[in-house]
């Protein structure tokens, strides 16, 4: 068993390392076209460059950091923010999906590629290079957690499955504190994914871990707002209370079970499962508080004064 969580801190790391490979290469790639964003303060555009730094910096913790620090130095509206924290959980769902094209020749391609790139002397190449050789790192890292897992006997993973403990709330807590741990919901889903990738994981269950992962995703925010000016804080405040408001809202069983048997019903491919429900969740609260705009601003102004 210990052996087994080694080569598993190891996976991770390699993951993480894949992830953080890929953010310098599109920063790099994408620097001097962030540099000249001027955002009107239309919460559409909000939405529109938290979903595309997202994407770019394939992380939403990251790009809500961002933001943050952007909002340290320059004011923009509360609604704007959160737009833009909406657009970012979208955003970092869809990067999930490259998990499901995962293949060994596809990752043997990426890391070859990738590695004759970065060897170039040319800083564009050495860019592609590094998101190339990046994601052929994750896929290195999600190969790996997929062989630590057909080397549990099945037995023991059903029985781990349909154990007492895993209540919707302890499921929720265990996604919160994994995810806080390793300050990524992208790696905890892929790990999610490792693990589900022969379906012995019922998708209910990876459900709710996905919704503690949403949250625990917001500590990496909540520590870059210390010391910051008020719209800053509030941001991170605002990134909080979607998490949880979000998860609240689809918390109930009537509303996870219907969720989880349409995405079923979508795809049989467990790993296509998880990723769609995560991109369907994001989407249906996105949409919630983009009705609620307004009312949800003027609570945030409320609870977090001046």
């Amino acid at each position: 068993m210990f052996t087994l969580l080694i080569y598993l801190a190891i996976y991770i790391g390699m993951f993480l390392f894949g992830i953080h490979l890929m953010r310098i290469g599109f920063k790099g790639l994408s620097y001097r076209y962030l540099e000249q964003i001027e955002p009107k303060i239309s919460p559409l555009n909000g939405l529109l460059i938290g979903l595309i730094i997202t994407l770019l910096l394939q992380s939403s913790s990251a790009s809500i950091a961002l933001l943050v620090t952007f909002l340290a130095t320059i004011k923009l509206s509360i609604p704007f923010a959160v737009c833009y924290i909406i657009g970012a959980n979208i955003g970092t769902t869809f990067t999930a999906q490259l998990f499901v094209w995962n293949d060994v020749h596809l990752m043997i391609i990426l890391l070859v590629i990738g590695l004759l790139l970065i060897i170039l002397p040319y800083a564009k190449t050495v860019l592609i290079g590094a998101v190339l050789f990046g994601l052929g790192v994750m896929f290195s890292a999600l190969n790996g957690m997929e062989g630590l897992v057909q080397s549990i006997p099945e037995a023991r993973i059903i029985e781990m499955a349909n154990s007492p403990n895993n209540s919707p709330y302890m499921l929720t807590i265990i996604g919160f504190i994994l995810t806080a741990i390793i300050q990524s919901s992208t790696a905890a889903i892929g790990m999610m994914m490792s693990f589900s990738h022969d379906g012995l994981i019922p998708l209910i269950q990876t459900y709710y871990v996905i919704l503690g992962a949403n949250i625990g995703t917001c500590i990496t925010v909540l520590i870059v707002a210390i010391n910051q000016p008020y719209h800053a804080r509030i941001t991170a405040y605002a990134h909080v209370w979607l998490n949880v408001i979000g998860a609240l809202l689809v918390f109930p069983y009537f509303v996870s079970g219907a969720l989880t048997d349409f995405v079923i019903h979508l795809s049989s491919n467990p790993e296509q499962q998880i990723v769609t429900i995560s991109i369907l969740y994001n989407v249906i609260t996105g949409i919630v508080f983009l009705i609620f705009l307004k009312p949800f601003c003027r609570f945030l102004t409320f609870v977090h004064r001046k």
